[in-house]
Formats: C-alpha cells, sequence, structure tokens
C-alpha cells in the first residue's frame, strides 16, 4: 500500500475538552471506499504535531491519510 495525503485542516475550540472531543471523533472514524474505483483504499484523520493555545483559543492540525492498493 502507498499512503497518500488528501487534505489537512485546523480544528479551533474554545476548550481544550471540546478540542479533544472533535480530535478523537475524527481520528476514530476509518473511510473506506471499495466499490466502483479502480483502487481499494482506507483512509484516517491523523494528528499533525500537538495542539496549541492561541488568543484563548485551542487549535490542532490534522491531515487525512489515504492507503491505496491495486
Amino acid at each position: 500500500m502507498m499512503p497518500v495525503q488528501r487534505k489537512y485542516k485546523i480544528i479551533k475550540k474554545a476548550s481544550a475538552k471540546e478540542l479533544a472531543e472533535e480530535v478523537n471523533q475524527l481520528i476514530q472514524r476509518e473511510y473506506k471506499d471499495q466499490e466502483g474505483f479502480i483502487f481499494q483504499s482506507s483512509g484516517r484523520w491523523q494528528c499533525l504535531g500537538g495542539p496549541l493555545c492561541e488568543n484563548g483559543d485551542w487549535l490542532q492540525a490534522v491531515v487525512f491519510l489515504q492507503e491505496e492498493k491495486d
């Protein structure tokens, strides 16, 4: 399998608890597409680095990595 970066986003929340809940919800879900495509693939959100607190807001960068196989 070859990992491919598909997209990224910055999650911004008012508290560390809210940030942790949303990040955990994203990384625990696996996305699969296997019907009607040449490639079979599955992907997950992963954190890039650790959370940051900036001006009272908590930020976390996440990237969606997908693994494809023929």
